[in-house]
């Protein structure tokens, strides 16, 4: 009787493949120019995926195993405490870790050092990782060289001369008040975000300060990036809405009858950074206009880093602009051990002296003993 069950359970799946594999070449009249040029696979894979009925319950089925037996999800999620989840890359460290930490800090340097000769201030916001706010929830340790390095970045930033904010500290003190990451998500929350903004302000005061004004303008049902990694049925696994609070900010009408007369102006601060920046949800830029009561031009990317931001902002026109003045340039700590491509080239840069303490190769940056 199980080898029957066996057989008539193998054949079913046999057969439902078959029936858009047969619709795909009775419908498609295109498929052998579609062979001569490699797409057949490809795009029959996608009509399966697309119409092969035990698909997505095999998904579930699997993604419900996993959660309820082990507690995980697909790799690229840690599931903590109180539905709480985590990124990977917040947990991991290994020798390519440390490689490219050393070679995106000398980046981060000499990219300040060019900021300088281009007259521009630069404060550095480090974005620590979400589960060193929420340890308790994480429940897992991790290597010592990965818990050195928000850290060591910020101590490294201090010896190189660069300013950066103690995000961390801001962090936490707001934390008290409400949650300042998303529970199902990478990012930080819009409270934890409006934090940052506060403290990006108290650190760094510019005269002519404009009124902008934040109200909230709906609250919605949010789904965080990590829910992807647990595709399980409804009602197994984490609970994945949880509250989001969208903002709209804008300038004073006054004011913005006045820049009307005296026509386009330049703001003095540049944002470059990653989808912290970027993302509208976070509501980052327009907390720094009210607290900083300045306008922001955003050079934020997502999906991309941080680095790329900063060569599309050195690349363009505001680098160059003596009305830029300030630049906020904010760094996931977890993005710093991946590697990115350079944004400045060469070991020669206009206002650093390669042989210089400055330069600073962050050599042994993690290791148990440095500090």
């Amino acid at each position: 009787m199980n080898g029957w069950l066996f057989l008539v359970v193998i054949s079913s799946g046999f057969l439902s493949l078959l029936l858009p594999v047969a619709d795909f070449f009775i419908n498609e009249k295109t498929a052998w120019e579609q062979f001569r040029e490699g797409e057949l696979v490809r795009r029959l894979e996608r009509q399966v995926d697309k119409v092969f009925i035990l698909r997505d319950p095999s998904i579930s089925m699997w993604a419900d195993a996993s959660y309820v037996l082990f507690h995980s999800g697909r790799p690229g999620v840690l599931v903590g405490n109180d539905d709480w989840l985590f990124s990977r890359e917040e947990f991991y460290y290994d020798a390519r870790s440390a490689a490219n930490l050393k070679s995106n800090l000398n980046q981060v340097v000499a990219t300040s050092c060019q900021l300088r000769a281009l007259g521009k201030k630069l404060l550095v916001i480090p974005v620590p990782a979400k589960r060193r706010l929420y340890s308790d929830q994480a429940r897992r340790q991790v290597v010592l060289d990965m818990d050195n390095l928000y850290p060591g970045i910020t101590q490294r930033l201090s010896a190189a001369g660069i300013p950066w904010l103690d995000t961390l500290s801001v962090l936490q003190q707001a934390s008290h008040h409400g949650p300042v990451f998303m529970r199902t998500d990478t990012h930080w929350s819009p409270w934890g975000a409006r934090a940052v903004a506060g403290g990006v302000a108290a650190t760094m005061a510019l005269p002519g300060r404009q009124e902008f004004r934040t109200v909230e303008s709906k609250v919605e049902v949010f789904q965080g990036d990590l829910l992807r990694y647990l595709p399980t049925s409804k009602g197994v696994g984490p609970k994945g809405d949880e509250p989001l609070v969208r903002y709209q900010t804008s300038l004073s009408s006054s004011v913005q009858d006045e820049q009307a007369l005296l026509g386009d102006a330049i703001p003095a601060v540049a944002l470059v950074g990653t989808s912290y920046s970027a993302m509208d949800e976070w509501h980052f830029p327009g907390f720094l206009k009210e607290e900083m009561g300045q306008d922001v031009l955003v050079y934020a990317l997502e999906a991309q880093g941080p680095f790329a931001a900063m060569r599309e902002f050195l690349q363009g026109p505001a680098a160059r602009d003596p009305r830029v003045t300030h630049v906020l340039w904010e760094l996931p700590e977890r993005a710093l051990i991946q590697s990115m491509d350079v944004i400045v080239e060469g070991d020669k840069h206009a206002c650093l002296d390669s042989q210089s303490a400055a330069t600073l190769e962050f050599a042994g940056l993690g290791r148990p003993g440095r500090r």
